[in-house]
């Protein structure tokens, strides 16, 4: 589907999508079997597919990576001499985390440990730390000015750009340069493209200040959100010179024939984590720890199929 489009045989003004047919089933059995897909197709494309084809696209199965954690689910950060200085009191569980203890969090049975292993580890420790320290710590004075600044900004404005429209540009970007086959001047383009929309998204205007039920305000605060998720995505691609596994870059593929060529996954350089930091869009990197702790670790092969 991502070929067909990328290749231009596309449908649709903007060639962004392919037709899934599947009348050829029959009404009974779309019913019977996929009723689910049915009422995706009438609530969300106005189609009736027992009728007409649906319009599709390719979408992420699952965000690659996450919040970097210790194995008590206590957020981590870069410090002088030390790659795992805890944050006290933020945690991070399950799909959102990356605990890593196999590379990147990753699909089904890696979050479902990620939340029920380490997750009540993080409970556990959390009950620990607030059984010993008992108190809270005294808040500063400013603790909810970034918060508050961020609802009188969209507050103030009396025009600016609809949250909609910028949040479809950033998926039509990542769509088209971090989806799944990428090369490396698709991404170097996609990192200026959202560097770009990124300057848009402090000039969203806010039409509707009501103050109850207000969903334009969420969507608005929400892009804001999306922004730095397509910006640590598309960075982190592109610094990475190499294929590995859903990062598959046409540049440095292994050649099929040619199984000992120099191209494909590069452990040597690149068996560590990207971290990105949203001040000045800047990398920093930590080392994956193969050291075995009770039992021996499996060594990281290409992953063939």
């Amino acid at each position: 589907m991502d070929q067909e489009i990328k290749e231009g045989r596309g449908c649709g003004p903007n060639k962004d999508y392919v037709l899934l047919k599947l009348d050829h089933l029959g009404a009974e059995t779309i019913h019977k079997r996929l009723p689910s897909v049915y009422e995706i197709g009438v609530n969300f494309a106005n189609v009736d597919i027992t009728r007409e084809p649906i319009p599709v696209v390719p979408t992420i199965h699952y965000q690659m990576g996450g919040i970097p954690t210790n194995i008590n689910g206590q957020v981590v950060s870069q410090q002088p001499g030390d790659d795992n200085a805890p944050i006290n009191g933020l945690y991070a569980v399950g799909e959102c985390s990356c605990v890593s203890v196999h590379g990147a969090n990753r699909l089904g049975t890696n979050s479902l440990l990620d939340l029920l292993v380490f997750g009540k580890a993080a409970g556990n420790h959390i009950v620990e730390f607030a059984s010993r320290s008992k108190s809270h710590k005294p808040l500063p004075a400013n603790c909810a000015d970034q918060s508050l600044e961020r609802l009188n900004r969209l507050e103030a404005t009396a025009s600016g750009e609809y949250a909609q429209d910028v949040a479809n540009d950033i998926r039509a970007s990542m769509q088209q340069h971090a989806a799944v086959f990428r090369t490396q001047a698709s991404m170097d383009e996609g990192v200026r493209k959202i560097a770009a929309i990124r300057e848009r998204v402090g000039s969203i205007g806010l039409k509707d200040k009501s103050k109850v039920f207000n969903t334009a305000r969420i969507e608005a605060l929400e892009v804001e959100n999306l922004i730095e998720a397509a910006q640590a995505t598309i960075v982190s691609a592109a610094a990475r010179k190499e294929c590995r596994g859903a990062h598959t870059v046409k540049d440095y593929e292994r050649p099929v024939d040619d199984p000992a060529a120099p191209m494909g996954r590069d452990d040597a350089n690149w068996m560590k984590h990207s971290l990105w930091y949203s001040e000045g869009s800047r990398l920093a990197y930590k080392a994956v720890k193969l050291k075995p702790l009770t039992v021996d670790s499996v060594p990281p092969k290409v992953r063939t199929f």
